[in-house]
């Protein structure tokens, strides 16, 4: 550094302590911080114009404009206030250019504290002994001698103490250098860091709860900024650090991931049929033909009868048309089996929707007159207009979560299907709903629904009377046997993706008294 700015900024510093001797805190706080723009190196120009900061703020002529910030804004009585703030450019800015607040590390290891002295030299030989710096307010005074003791603590611990017994607070400036300052509501307003984080929302969150929570995390702090970006998906807090840093802490448990579960379903369909056929197949109908001379009428056969027995003879000569017999042994079995399977994610407490199958036109308005007029013309016809059904499977499903071990499932299916009958040209669609709560074990399957259709037919063709005699009837006759069976399963297997709420152990967050919030050091 050049030695000309060196010595122009000793000289603003001197002019600043003769300023802040004579009362003149703004013109001492303008001095003090032209000197540390000159000497940034020299980290007592800057503590000293911190340190008369809030003293000026104090002595400078408030801001007068057409908007007071005093002024009650008007509103009505009946309107509840938002829970969001307006998003700005700061507040999208937090994201892309974080900047992590001064951290004190001092020296680790326990160590056993005991000092009887006043306030400055209680903090002094804290700070010392942990190999921190410290400076005070420009108004800090020492105050009267007490006795500080503490055993077997490290140096958050023991500053923590310090701010207690002495009344304090303590602003970090760097991380081996921090700032004591009288703990009021003025001077928490002046000079403890006001800070803006970020919280990353999961999208799975829906907005009822993310407004019950930011609800509740700014009644419980007095977060003074409380903004939403929709986009980035996150949170915005900004206030003081005393504030934000535990109400971030608060919120992120608060917004814990849900449980997870996955749901397996399978649909199992196993349809059977068999078809037996046998036995002599007979005609049960004769056609009788006249074959006399009577009144010399000629004899005439009808071409459908391919074999004639006769009897009788002369005028009285008939025959009996004679078709030929079939005997019949015939088997038919099919067996068929389908299978549906899928997985669902969902969260607790969360409903999650699947459907398996086709989605039908069905038309629900059209235009059935005549296409033209009859003095000529063209009859407008309006386009028809259509609704889709849902064929298939629809299935909703709401898991709850008890511990580590089970699952309640609130569950909601329906089939649909085409019946294939029609009315009025519109398709009749058959549907079963099955609405259920079932409590599984995690890991375990269990059976939703079933649907068991069974038919059996039997049917005999013969000759009456012949077809029905016992032992030789079933020589003359012909039988015909047809079963059929269906059976519909709907299982459904409830599998744990991460640990339930209760599972985590909750972290203890100090804040400290309403008046006398905790330092994050």
């Amino acid at each position: 550094m050049p030695a000309a700015a060196a010595d122009e900024a000793a000289k603003l510093y001197e002019a600043g302590r003769k300023a802040e001797h004579a009362g003149k805190m703004v013109q001492a706080f303008v001095l003090y911080s032209q000197a540390a723009q000159l000497e940034p190196a020299n980290q007592v120009y800057w503590m000293k114009s911190q340190a008369v900061q809030s003293r000026a703020a104090l002595q400078s002529p408030p801001d007068v404009s057409d908007n007071p910030p005093n002024e009650p804004a008007t509103a009505s009585v009946s309107d509840p206030a938002p829970v969001f703030d307006d998003i700005g450019k700061a507040d999208r800015a937090v994201e892309k250019t974080p900047q992590q607040p001064p951290e004190l590390r001092g020296t680790a290891g326990l160590k056993d504290v005991d000092v009887r002295a006043d306030a400055k030299s209680i903090w002094q030989q804290v700070a010392r002994s942990f190999g921190l710096d410290t400076v005070f307010d420009g108004d800090y005074e020492a105050g009267p001698v007490v006795h500080f003791q503490l055993a077997q603590a490290d140096y958050r611990q023991a500053l923590h103490a310090a701010e207690t017994i002495t009344g304090s607070f303590i602003v970090p400036i760097s991380s081996r250098l921090f700032l004591v300052v009288k703990d009021t509501d003025q001077k928490r307003k002046d000079l403890e860091p006001t800070v803006a984080v970020a919280i990353r929302v999961p999208q799975a969150t829906s907005t009822q709860e993310l407004t019950e929570i930011s609800q509740a995390v700014r009644q419980l702090f007095q977060i003074e900024h409380v903004a939403l970006d929709s986009q980035q998906s996150m949170v915005v807090l900004r206030d003081r650090i005393s504030r934000v840093m535990p109400a971030r802490q608060i919120f992120e448990e608060l917004l814990h991931h849900r449980p997870q579960v996955e749901i397996e379903m399978d649909l199992l369909e196993l349809d059977r049929s068999e078809s037996l056929a046998y036995g002599l197949d007979l005609p049960t109908t004769f056609q009788l033909a006249y074959l006399g001379t009577f009144w010399n009428s000629p004899v005439s056969i009808p071409s459908t009868i391919t074999s004639l027995m006769s009897f009788g003879g002369g005028q009285s000569l008939f025959g009996i048309g004679v078709a030929s017999a079939t005997v019949i042994a015939n088997l038919t079995q099919s067996n068929a089996k389908t299978l549906v399977s899928t997985n669902i994610r969902a969260l607790d407490g969360l409903a999650a929707s699947m459907h398996i199958g086709d989605r039908l036109p069905v038309l629900t308005s059209g235009y059935f007159g005549p296409s033209s007029f009859s003095t000529g013309g063209q009859v407008y016809m309006p386009p028809p207009s259509f609704t889709f059904e849902d064929l298939g499977v629809n299935l909703k499903v709401t898991p709850r979560i008890h511990g580590m071990d089970e699952v309640t499932l609130d569950l909601e299916t329906e089939f649909k299907v085409v019946s294939g009958q029609s009315l009025n040209g519109i398709p009749v669609i058959s549907s079963r709903k099955i609405t259920t709560k079932l409590r599984l074990r995690e890991g375990e399957w269990g059976v939703v629904a079933g649907l068991l259709t069974s038919s059996e037919a039997r049917t005999i063709h013969g000759i009456a009377g012949l077809s029905s005699i016992p032992v030789l009837g079933q020589l003359l006759r012909k039988t015909n046997k047809d079963e059929s069976t269906s059976d519909v399963l709907l299982i459904l297997k409830p599998t744990l993706l991460n640990l339930p709420l209760d599972q985590y152990v909750t972290p203890t967050i100090s804040t400290g008294s309403d008046t006398r919030p905790l330092t994050p050091l």
